[in-house]
């Protein structure tokens, strides 16, 4: 009896008509309701095209702000070291107390010419004691010293913190490049994940009305119980699909509010797509050896490790400065010390225990490792991009695969559903069409999501991730679900 119900040709047109119409009646007030929900969900959250989420990401990304505060940092160093060009002014005082006074005792002079002259009264003659310095006294001096040759050491100093604003700067530049990629990921993941719980609301849709087809058609007697129950197994799985779909795209929404620093979760608008043409992968590779700031953060490495060089082998010469002395308070002034001075200096270590010497093959060595390091760097890079590139040319070929493979499923269901309808087939066969539509859908959009992951990620190894919104301008191709 099973079989025969389930081979069984019968015109169920008349069935099919009133079924339908009831159907689509219980589907349009429950969707109607569904859409009401989603969308006063959707009107609290902020749409943001990519670009406005890049921006958003630039300007509050903690990390981003991190680099950017460092490139300050440099800057500040680097004015800093060009202030060793100009005399130091510094202005000093010291309040002083010593165990006692300092004397000039002339009084045995005092004596002698008491003797030769008798005729002079002692008290007619002064005491020939001088105080020079009282025990407590306070001196307040004006300094002046200007290093007017240093063998090259100021310049050097300045060159260096030169280059380490070009190394911070390319820091910074990674980094934009690096949460750029990032952004990518989890913007679209959004879109993905939304992409795919409308998809799988529709196959709850469509299993509903099976199910609701098939009870009409085994109250009829048209079809075995069991068909109905294949049915409304399939109509469980899509309902927990569905569901974990949903928390797949909450829990999406909430990695993007993370990367951009909001509290509030947000809705993208800018849709996943494909490029109409892609440049040859030499292309890309060139452009990661001119633009990475990877290699130009090695370079300034190199270059402040040269100019560490150059101030290590500029010890080897002497310093010569001026300087200048102002006193301020003149009152505890002895009769030794002058009320200004001024004169020149030099300085010259003669023997450091050869400090000097290995301070500069350091510095040499470390010239030496950037210079290695620059060498793999640009090795890297390019297996770097040679993989990136094939990763995306991947995913666009397995999108321009599945396309063909959507057309057969939804032709393939439209057939299986004709046939059901007119006894041919079996609810199994349906619920299968169906599954395999839906998930060849998701398989075509989850291969679009993977090409604009991978051309970011792409244009990221080529010190070019900041340029990704750029794209979204030009002749891309919009992919739907």
């Amino acid at each position: 009896m099973k079989i025969e119900c389930k081979y069984r040709k019968y015109n169920l047109t008349k069935i099919h008509t009133i079924t339908v119409r009831k159907g689509l009646l219980v589907f349009m007030i429950m969707g109607t309701l569904l859409l009401d929900q989603v969308s006063t969900q959707a009107s609290s959250e902020k749409a943001l095209t990519f670009t406005q989420a890049m921006e958003m990401m630039i300007s509050r990304n903690e990390s981003v702000l991190r680099a950017a505060s460092e490139v300050e940092q440099k800057k500040y160093e680097a004015k800093a070291t060009r202030g060793l060009y100009f005399p130091e002014v510094t202005l000093s005082g010291q309040f002083v107390r010593i165990n006692e006074s300092i004397d000039l005792d002339l009084n045995p002079i005092r004596d002698v010419m008491l003797t030769l002259h008798p005729a002079i009264p002692s008290a007619a003659v002064p005491s020939f004691n001088e105080t020079v310095q009282d025990d407590t006294f306070f001196k307040s001096q004006l300094n002046v010293t200007w290093p007017v040759y240093t063998g090259g050491r100021i310049s050097a100093a300045q060159k260096a913190a030169d280059a380490g604003i070009r190394e911070s700067a390319a820091k910074l530049d990674q980094t934009k490049d690096t949460l750029t990629s990032e952004l990518v990921k989890y913007y679209y993941a959004v879109r993905l994940a939304d992409h795919v719980y409308q998809i799988r609301k529709e196959v709850l849709d469509a299993l509903n009305l099976h199910v609701y087809q098939a009870r009409r058609l085994q109250e009829e007697g048209f079809i075995a119980r069991t068909e109905v129950l294949h049915a409304r197994v399939a109509q469980a799985r899509a309902e927990r699909e569905l569901k974990a779909s949903l928390r797949d795209l909450d829990l999406a929404k909430i990695a993007l509010a993370g990367i951009l620093a909001v509290k509030n979760p947000v809705t993208p608008v800018s849709p996943l797509f494909l490029l109409q043409s892609v440049d040859r992968e030499a292309s890309f590779i060139s452009q990661a050896r001119l633009h990475h700031p990877a290699m130009a953060q090695i370079e300034a490495v190199r270059n402040k490790a040269g100019e560490n060089l150059k101030a290590a082998k500029s010890e080897r010469f002497p310093t010569v400065y001026l300087f200048g002395t102002r006193e301020l308070y003149e009152n505890d002034l002895t009769e030794l010390d002058p009320v200004w001075s001024i004169g020149a200096g030099i300085n010259f270590t003669v023997f450091d225990g050869g400090t000097r010497t290995n301070k500069i093959a350091a510095a040499r060595n470390i010239e030496n490792q950037a210079e290695l390091m620059q060498r793999k760097l640009a090795r890297d890079l390019e297996t770097l991009v040679s993989s990136r590139y094939q990763e995306m040319m991947k995913a666009r070929e397995q999108y321009d695969s599945l396309q063909s493979s959507v057309d057969l499923a939804q032709e393939n269901i439209r057939a299986r559903i004709r046939s059901f309808e007119e006894g041919l087939a079996t609810s199994l066969d349906v619920v299968d069409a169906q599954l395999t539509l839906s998930e060849t859908r998701v398989e075509r959009l989850l291969a679009a999501y993977n090409f604009d992951v991978a051309f970011a990620r792409l244009l990221e190894a080529c010190g070019r991730g900041t340029e990704f919104s750029q794209y979204l301008a030009g002749n891309i191709m919009e992919v739907e679900h």
